[in-house]
């Protein structure tokens, strides 16, 4: 792929909106303690092997800046050190962390108390047979609170809705760094600069894939199809593991009565090799509309990106919502991994951030 076949990506976009724009206004994350957030590992640490993983909850903190503190602690490299999922910064988020220490007995630890600060507490350590891989975590327990915001009936009929359909299930703004910096940096190494930094270049190339996702599932919002399936479509049930093709296992009449009441989904394309995908009306639907960004879909490809499958909707489970004294809407709802917060907030106002 040649430097002059990409264009850059525009940046700031506005992605469709599910029920139109919201006319309420407010602030998000205020104070750190405005947006709270629980990792949902799905799994207990059997309590023995050479993996030690560790419970902690960080304030205003990067998760890898953290996880590369902690590799130090441990006096081992930082690529001994994982995490499931990133977190926010700017909040007070809890999750876990894995360090590999190979050889070493049991019962002989690193101090893990130098953790310890304003901004890292950890509650436990737990040692564990297998090493604590991206994206095992079943999902994330939020609270946020909303600050300055007006109690109106267009505000409770969006959130009303939400609780029925659930929202589009955008990447966040912050999947493309500040000012869509990440974008940027995939252009930058595609068209041949050098990026040490491996996390870097991992965040730079997904945040394309995040983009291009975003386009599709703003199309289908724009065009009122998120939540309807056509022959062929590539549907998620709602436990976010299990796919099937509408229409060749499942009748698709059956299918979109499932996709009402919130056991499936439609999903849209995370762009890659190695995508066997027979022609149908919903493949042939989704190359149309990606069909602008073909090149930065080649230039994936050809990193070894490989193709996956993203469902359009964020299903918030146990969602619900109450007002505080002081004009502040409080948020309280369970995400599968991989959806973001800030996604569902979006379609129920337009919040600034101090």
């Amino acid at each position: 792929m040649t430097a002059p076949e990409l264009q850059p990506l525009n940046w700031p976009l506005e992605w469709a909106y599910a029920s139109g724009e919201p006319t309420s206004k407010g602030q998000i994350k205020t104070q750190c303690s405005d947006f709270l957030v629980t990792e949902d590992l799905g799994y207990v640490p059997c309590g023995e092997g050479e993996h030690v993983y560790l419970d902690i909850t960080k304030t205003d903190t990067n998760t890898d800046f953290l996880a590369r503190h902690i590799a130090k602690v441990a006096g081992v490299p930082a690529r001994q050190v994982s995490y499931s999922g990133l977190k926010d910064r700017r909040g007070v988020t809890r999750q876990w962390f894995g360090v590999h220490l190979p050889g070493k007995a049991e019962t002989v630890d690193p101090d893990w108390q130098q953790l310890q600060s304003p901004e890292v507490d950890l509650h436990q350590t737990v040692r564990h047979l297998r090493k604590l891989k991206t994206g095992v975590h079943q999902g994330n327990v939020f609270n946020i609170r909303l600050r300055n915001m007006n109690a109106t009936e267009a505000l409770e009929q969006k959130l009303r809705l939400i609780s029925q359909q659930g929202a589009p299930n955008y990447f966040g703004d912050q999947r493309f760094g500040r000012q869509g910096g990440n974008l940027n940096l995939a252009l930058l190494m595609l068209q041949g600069k050098r990026i040490k930094d491996r996390f870097k270049r991992g965040m730079a190339l997904s945040s394309v894939r995040s983009y291009l996702f975003n386009q599709l599932l703003s199309a289908r919002v724009h065009n009122g199809t998120w939540l309807t399936a056509a022959v062929g479509e590539r549907c998620m049930f709602s436990d976010g593991f299990s796919q099937f093709d509408a229409g060749a296992e499942i009748e698709l009449d059956e299918v979109q009565a499932r996709i009402g009441a919130g056991d499936l989904a439609p999903t849209g394309p995370m762009v890659g090799g190695v995508d066997h995908v027979i022609a149908n009306p919903a493949s042939d639907y989704e190359a149309q509309i990606l069909a602008p960004w073909r090149p930065w879909i080649e230039a994936l490809i050809a990193q070894d990106m490989m193709a996956q499958r993203r469902s359009l909707r964020l299903w918030p489970k146990d969602f619900t919502w109450r007002w505080c004294e002081g004009a502040i809407l409080e948020l309280n709802f369970h995400l599968m991994r991989g959806s973001y917060a800030t996604a569902l907030v979006r379609e129920i106002a337009l919040v600034e951030q101090p």
